[in-house]
């Protein structure tokens, strides 16, 4: 296809002076591509990217050949040819295809956030709208703004919102109005949060909780019912699976397998005809085990189950699971998103409308709303997430080599070591080995309450995610109510330590860690 002779109506065509995707298409064969835009070499010339093996490499192509989506959606040949070539499932429905095809067009090339995988190549998450990660953080996805100018969206403290008429709040309750009726129903600080992280993870829509486990519960609750079944991961954070293992399965009938969906085939056996949820933590809590989720939604979809990921861990920072065919996605903002332990909630974001109207009456119903003074501080911490997530990750690096060299301890699990079983899932899902850690002290128990009773900078306490380094121990804190048969199975050990790395200086941390295994 000629970019200087393109048809108006074929779906490259001639725009010239538009800086959007750039896309060539060789419409009976192989060889279509899809390449993000990047720095122009030559005046009239755009540089673009070619995925090629996992490797990005450079081509130039004319700077007046663009997208046209609207024609792409209405030749689903051309479109799967285009899915195939740029790592997107061509099995998908034809606006699942075009959603992911747009997200790949806002990637710019070579820009990836782990040192640990520079060799990938890994393109900086961005917005559907072109904006860089750190941009939307900012300044959020731009539909929800304060009428007065304010820069920061104000806190709406308020229970109930003024009608303008009768006819108006018919037509709110309706849904034929997109006004406000209820602060647990929907509030202007709240939603802006929600197209924020919505926008981040690439989804239809956000629907922010009261906390994490509010997140978890409705999950649950408007997905799974009695005579359904669930698959878990075997090790997630501890009220996760015991919420599904005794609440959903001894009180509402719900049948649940926890399973080590790091192994495919065991996934695979485990999914049953009444499956309805794959339920992922990955990676896991606290063994930072990371499963294939793209693998694992073909697996579930087969059978129309929905795949729901806990995402707390990596943050859309690392990892966007919506773009590898889940479902749903889950956060506690508590932890990475907010930053700075000065705040509980949590997030839900669903890919597409369907799964949105399931999951957003169940929060209203459950009453998990979100405060608009929890929403206000969690997106003024979010708006250094990029910033604090590169730092603590560059930090863990360092701090899990020191560990992994250390006499005193056992072993160690972290995405960035080659010693990690599923390094290379890592690499190839994530965008960074993140800044979690876990790893075995020598002297099992005791050897662990030595290591937590001597630090001195890292602070002994749960959660993660802050700018501060949090250590705690999960067999005795946050997988305690799991009975021991569970921790065993879903192997939580007792030797085993928690390690959330913070933005101290790295060579404070790892002292602080050396000192302490002198008296293990």
């Amino acid at each position: 296809v000629s970019s200087s002779r393109c048809n108006s109506k074929s779906i490259l065509h001639c725009c010239s002076g538009m800086k959007r995707l750039v896309l060539l298409v060789a419409l009976a064969s192989a060889n279509a591509f899809l390449a993000p835009p990047s720095l122009r070499p030559a005046p009239g010339r755009r540089a673009g990217c070619l995925v090629n093996g996992g490797v990005w490499t450079r081509m130039v192509l004319a700077d007046d050949v663009n997208v046209d989506f609207d024609a792409l959606k209405k030749n689903r040949k051309i479109l799967q040819t285009l899915a195939k070539k740029n790592g997107v499932k061509a099995n998908l429905k034809t606006e699942e295809m075009v959603r992911l095809l747009r997200i790949k067009a806002a990637e710019p090339e070579g820009k990836n956030h782990g040192n640990a995988h520079k060799e990938q190549g890994s393109p900086q998450i961005t917005s559907d709208h072109s904006s860089a990660f750190n941009t939307v953080l900012v300044h959020g996805a731009g539909k929800t703004v304060d009428k007065l100018g304010s820069v920061n969206m104000p806190i709406y403290q308020t229970s109930t919102f003024r009608f303008e008429s009768a006819e108006h709040g018919a037509e709110c309750f309706a849904g034929e109005s997109d006004g406000y009726i209820y602060s647990r129903i929907n509030n202007p600080t709240v939603q802006e949060l929600e197209e924020a992280v919505a926008a981040l993870e690439h989804g239809y829509k956000g629907i922010a909780t009261s906390s994490g486990m509010g997140a978890v519960n409705v999950v649950y609750m408007a997905l799974l019912a009695a005579g359904k079944h669930a698959v878990c991961h075997k090790t997630v954070y501890g009220p996760s699976r015991s919420l599904l293992e005794n609440t959903m399965a001894k009180n509402f009938g719900v049948e649940a397998s926890f399973v080590d969906t790091c192994d495919l085939q065991v996934v695979r056996d485990s999914i049953k005809p009444n499956t309805a949820l794959v339920y992922l933590e990955t990676p896991a809590n606290p063994t930072v085990a990371i499963s294939d989720i793209g693998a694992i939604c073909e697996l579930a979809h087969a059978v129309g189950a929905l795949v729901c990921v806990d995402n707390t861990f990596c943050s859309p920072y690392l990892q966007t699971p919506l773009t590898l065919g889940a479902d749903v996605v889950l956060h506690s903002l508590t932890k990475s998103i907010s930053g700075h332990a000065d705040v509980v909630g949590g997030m839900i974001v669903a890919r597409d409308e369907a799964v949105y109207k399931r999951l957003r009456p169940m929060m209203v119903t459950l009453g998990a709303c979100m405060d608009p003074n929890q929403a206000f501080l969690v997106r003024r911490g979010m708006k250094t997430l990029g910033l604090r997530m590169q730092a603590a990750q560059d930090n863990a690096i360092k701090v899990a080599e020191f560990l992994e060299s250390h006499p005193k301890v056992a072993w160690v699990r972290y995405p960035g070591l080659e010693s990690h079983p599923q390094h290379e899932l890592g690499q190839r899902i994530m965008k960074g080995p993140g800044a979690m850690i876990s790893f075995g002290v020598k002297g099992g128990l005791e050897g662990g309450r030595a290591l937590l009773n001597a630090v001195e900078l890292c602070v002994l306490a749960v959660s993660l995610g802050g700018v501060e380094t949090l250590i705690q121990h999960p067999a005795s804190m946050t997988h305690a109510k799991l009975s021991p048969e569970a921790r065993l199975q879903g192997d939580v050990t007792d030797d085993l330590v928690r390690l959330s790395v913070g933005i101290e200086d790295a060579g404070e941390i790892i002292a602080d860690l050396d000192q302490a295994l002198a008296r293990v």
